[in-house]
């Protein structure tokens, strides 16, 4: 493994995440509030019980990991609430009484960043992590600084890091605060590549504007294929294509990606599907670059709900020539799903 999470929320969904609140103050989508693309994500307080967190399960869970996130923090001017960005049960990251950026070990506040930040504001934070009741270690990193707001050294827990968590605590009758995250990826230490720090990232996405070759699946409509499948968020039933005929497939067009003078880092197909019959079923997501052959994303096994985030495979460079992606690449790159 190397990168073990990237999100943008660009799909308007929470699904993949477990999710919760105090009354049923639940954690939203945006697309008002964002730092790139079309959407984030936020969590909120409104008022007390009101709360709401999110957490991603990191499996296997790492005992060193390099995680990046844009926050824009948006408290109650009453309370200037924070959130917090777990680690572990104890261990998180806040932000202190001038936005500075706080890091709690077991509990205890061990190490206060240097930097006033804002609210209002997007800002980057990139965060080393090393578990151990020994000689462990937190750097972060504040917008791509080389010099570190937090540099820390201790004990920060014996137990791996099985799940990163964004949290609003409770706060005072009628208070409201918000904080959004956008643009999140991980790495863990392996594989030689996306081992190490994140560095700034951007995320959108490019939606079928047309169809393309083959087109096998059955549409639910007399329709275009692409217009069935271009939804954000997903319709559900409303609109789709399917297919009862393993290796039948659709391939579609992409809207122009917009990009200008940009490094492209990856590239991978994403969709909303689900079987009809609780049998065994699965479908693969195709990525084609000019030129070249499809690449499949592997088989991904479904269940009867839209509940299940397909992911394509992540593709570092074109495969046709081995060399970085180019957004004239990246335009004419052709995807679609395939029944397995």
């Amino acid at each position: 493994m190397t990168r073990v999470w990237t999100e943008g929320w660009e799909f308007r969904d929470l699904i993949g995440y477990c999710i919760g609140g105090g009354s049923v103050i639940l954690p939203t989508i945006s697309t008002g509030v964002k730092r790139s693309g079309a959407a984030s994500m936020g969590v909120h307080t409104v008022s007390n019980p009101g709360f709401s967190w999110l957490y991603k399960t990191i499996d296997p869970a790492l005992s060193e990991c390099y995680l990046r996130f844009a926050v824009y923090l948006d408290p109650d001017p009453l309370s200037l609430r924070t959130p917090k960005i777990y680690f572990d049960t104890d261990s998180y990251i806040t932000f202190g009484t001038c936005f500075n950026i706080n890091l709690v070990i077991n509990g205890v506040l061990v190490e206060t960043g240097i930097t006033t930040l804002y609210q209002n504001i997007w800002y980057l934070i990139e965060v080393h992590f090393v578990k151990s009741a020994t000689v462990g270690s937190v750097e972060i990193k504040l917008d791509g600084m080389s010099s570190l707001e937090v540099d820390y050294s201790g004990n920060t827990g014996a137990d791996p890091i099985s799940q990163i968590k964004f949290d609003m605590a409770p706060g005072f009758l009628g208070e409201v605060s918000d904080a959004y995250f956008d643009d999140i990826a991980m790495n863990d230490i392996s594989g030689g590549v996306d081992d190490s720090w994140c560095g700034e990232g951007k995320i959108i996405v490019m939606m079928p504007n047309d169809d393309s070759t083959p087109l096998e699946l059955t549409p639910s409509a007399a329709s275009d294929h692409h217009l069935l499948v271009d939804e954000v968020p997903t319709d559900s039933d409303t609109t789709y294509v399917e297919g009862s005929v393993v290796d039948e497939e659709d391939m579609y067009n992409l809207t122009p990606s917009g990009l200008v003078d940009v490094d492209i880092n990856r590239v991978w197909t994403e969709a909303r599907t689900r079987k009809t019959a609780a049998i065994d079923g699965h479908v693969a997501l195709i990525t084609k670059a000019a030129g070249g052959a499809e690449v499949s994303g592997g088989d991904v096994e479904l269940l009867t709900t839209y509940t299940i985030k397909v992911l394509g495979a992540e593709e570092l460079v074109n495969p046709v020539d081995s060399n970085p992606w180019e957004v004239a690449d990246v335009d004419l790159i052709e995807i679609g799903p395939r029944t397995r």
